[in-house]
């Protein structure tokens, strides 16, 4: 996947349970927004998963943050989504 597009919410949900299952993140989810924490770091990254479709910016965004935190690469987020 070359570039990122706007992404279905069911589809994210998926991606992030998926992610579950590494170890390296935990889910706690809201209203508005699902939060996303880095078990090792405590840091926090909120996805706003009350709309239907996320934007592809959020999308590009969670990416890099996943990256930089280790948890997966660009081609294993690509692969999930």
């Amino acid at each position: 996947m070359s570039g990122y597009g706007d992404v279905k919410r069911k589809k994210f949900m998926n991606l992030l349970k998926g992610l579950i299952s590494t170890g390296e993140v935990a889910i706690e989810p809201g209203a508005r927004h699902t939060k996303i924490e880095h078990i090792r770091s405590g840091d926090v990254y909120p996805v706003p998963t009350g709309h239907r479709v996320i934007n592809k910016h959020i999308v590009k965004a969670f990416q890099k943050w996943l990256a930089s935190k280790g948890v997966c690469t660009k081609e294993e987020f690509d692969k999930r989504l």
